[in-house]
Formats: structure tokens, C-alpha cells, sequence
């Protein structure tokens, strides 16, 4: 008789799905949401309303990390809103 092995998740796995907080920076407005990393430039933003969100943004993370997002994909449903980005580089050149 084979034993069966349940998948478990791994720890990148894990890691990629763990919420992170972030701010969506639209001049003088800053959007709070949670970032889900899915792997390479591709991300999952969790926020309460989408609305007035541009195709184009910055996204801040921690400190000074802040990276150029374009919007891929929305979907607002009755829990929230998400919006799938891929990130297109640093917001700022370094010097």
C-alpha cells in the first residue's frame, strides 16, 4: 500500500502569498492596501475601493521602497477590491 502525500505548501510559497502593506501614491492622496506578491513583477493589491485608481502608479512599500505599477487587471466585488500590477521598475532613477 503507497502512503499519499497531501501537497503542502512551501515556504516560497508561503511567501508569496503573505499580505504586505502598502500605499498607492496618487500625488497628494495616498490608497492604503495589502500587496500579495505572485512571483517575478507581478503582484495582487487588496483594497477596499478601486475607484479613482489610474492605470498608471506608484506603490510604496516599507521605507523608500517605491516602484512603478501598471494595472493588468481589476475586479471589485462585495468584499473589496483587487487589482492585479505588474511592476515596471524603480519610481525614482538612483543618482
Amino acid at each position: 500500500m503507497q502512503k499519499s502525500h497531501a501537497a503542502r505548501p512551501s515556504a516560497l510559497d508561503a511567501r508569496l502569498s503573505a499580505p504586505k502593506t502598502a500605499k498607492i501614491l496618487l500625488g497628494n492622496e495616498i490608497v492604503g492596501c495589502h500587496l500579495r506578491e505572485e512571483g517575478g513583477d507581478d503582484a495582487r493589491l487588496e483594497m477596499i475601493s478601486a475607484a479613482g485608481i489610474p492605470e498608471h502608479f506608484v506603490l510604496a512599500v516599507g521605507d523608500g521602497d517605491e516602484r512603478l505599477a501598471r494595472v493588468t487587471c481589476r475586479k471589485q466585488g462585495a468584499n473589496g477590491a483587487e487589482i492585479w500590477v505588474q511592476f515596471l521598475g524603480p519610481a525614482r532613477l538612483a543618482a
